[in-house]
């Protein structure tokens, strides 16, 4: 059978009119005009710290205006000399850039393995590993004398290296997709705003940003999830929100003034509620009522007692405990030994969640004030989980009991597994905590 072109428009009107009826029945609906109706590239930047990069090739690479091919035998070693930056491979060749050097796959699915790649740098899980990478590889020289690595590759390909290292590639389907929704959302409002935009890179690839650590942790299921939500953002009066996330909420969210006065507040973030479907008023501002709180197991859904098996690294984080010698906060908290001993702890004011936003350290001469729960946290080796915590003394040990994991801004992700577990949509996760927020499908 032939196909006019008459048949053909009456074709693609119909494949646009099933599309719109589709996402009407979902209640998402088309906004092309955020990101042009299309998929950006991003650029992440990788890695800007070492001054030796090891590099092996799974499948065929080339360089960018060179004839100079790798194979998946071959290594490499990148450093930077004198403004360039040099490659030296197996056989101790040298090629050299005053510029950059760009590396591109010759076949689909092809990896680049980087040897020791730090992450969770400054906190309590730093390490480093070996991980893979697909897309383009650029290494730039910077003034540190530290090689910058840089990845080029579509949004939804980047969002198959956040997914599964952001909440955990074996969560069920339906957290991973109000993930990858919140992760798109983050990194489309990141595009806009150019709040992690450097010289050559769009996004960075740590915590300060959005964990993106390409192909290891991929799964089957984290890669359905990007798929099946391709496009979907969150939303409000049409522009796009920075879906914030966080590990464990410890069973309360956070205003997002109290964590980041400085940033955009939208609708979403004007409410804090308990994480749960049944909404209890909480005094959680108050020394006793966070105390009753923190020593209590509510029952939300971010309790890995309340009957649903969430996963090892959100056990662990809902109610915790550090146990310090005296002397030892001394030196911890004092690093300069100017202040005398360790005395204690005084909130000065807490967030509606129970996390301390400004605190006064004492010590035997002076104190010291933080002003943000961040600053708080990161001032004990390694870091504290959260700020909602709670200090004690037995004889000569101080006791700090905690809830949570994170800023406990926008989702919990272990509320999010729970959801799932319990049956929840992607819709219904992203709808609980991130109230009157609209999904949207930009490309």
């Amino acid at each position: 059978m032939k196909i006019n072109l008459a048949m053909l428009i009456r074709l693609l009107m119909l494949i646009l009119l099933l599309w719109g009826c589709e996402a009407e029945e979902t209640g998402i609906k088309p906004n092309p005009d955020i990101l042009n109706n299309t998929e950006p590239l991003i650029n992440v930047r990788i890695i800007n710290t070492l001054e030796e990069i090891k590099v092996k090739f799974h499948g065929s690479w080339s360089i960018e205006n060179s004839t100079k091919s790798f194979s998946r035998n071959d290594g490499i070693i990148v450093t930077q000399v004198e403004g360039y930056v040099v490659f030296t491979d197996k056989n101790g060749e040298n090629i050299t850039s005053d510029e950059f050097i760009v590396l591109k796959p010759e076949t689909k699915r092809t990896e680049l393995e980087i040897a020791g790649v730090p992450y969770g740098v400054g906190w309590w899980w730093e390490g480093k590993e070996n991980r893979k990478y697909e897309g383009i590889v650029s290494f730039y020289p910077t003034p540190s004398g530290k090689p910058e690595v840089i990845i080029s590759l579509p949004m939804e390909e980047y969002l198959k290296g956040v997914v599964p290292y952001e909440i955990g590639g074996d969560s069920p389907l339906e957290a991973l997709k109000a993930q990858a929704v919140a992760a798109r959302s983050e990194a489309v409002i990141a595009l806009k705003s150019d709040m992690y935009r450097g010289p050559n890179h769009d996004l960075t690839s740590d915590v300060e940003c959005q964990v993106f650590s390409g192909n290891n942790r991929r799964t089957q299921y984290s890669d359905e999830a990007v798929r099946a939500t391709r496009g979907i953002i969150l939303t409000n009066d049409g522009k796009p929100i920075n879906a914030y996330y966080a590990s464990n909420c410890g069973g309360h969210s956070e205003l997002i003034e109290n964590v980041w006065p400085d940033r955009p507040r939208p609708e979403s973030y004007k409410h804090t509620h308990i994480d749960s479907d049944v909404q209890n008023e909480m005094d959680l501002i108050s020394e006793n009522g966070v105390t009753e709180w923190i020593k209590s197991k509510p029952e939300v859904y971010c309790n890995p007692e309340n009957g649903i098996n969430l996963p090892e690294w959100s056990q662990k984080n809902f109610r915790w405990e550090r146990k310090f010698k005296i002397n030892e906060l001394s030196e911890m908290l004092n690093p300069e030994q100017n202040l005398g001993a360790f005395i204690g702890i005084k909130p000065l004011k807490r967030g509606v969640s129970g996390r301390i936003i400004k605190a006064e350290i004492l010590f035997e001469k002076d104190t010291i004030t933080t002003k943000t729960e961040l600053e708080l946290r990161q001032l004990f080796k390694p870091s504290l989980r959260s700020s909602c915590f709670i200090v004690e003394k037995e004889n000569n040990e101080v006791i700090i009991k905690g809830a949570g994991w994170g800023h406990g801004v926008g989702m919990c992700q272990s509320g999010a597994v729970s959801m799932a577990h319990t049956n929840s949509t992607f819709q219904e996760i992203l709808e609980h905590y991130y109230t009157n927020a609209v999904l949207n499908i930009i490309y």
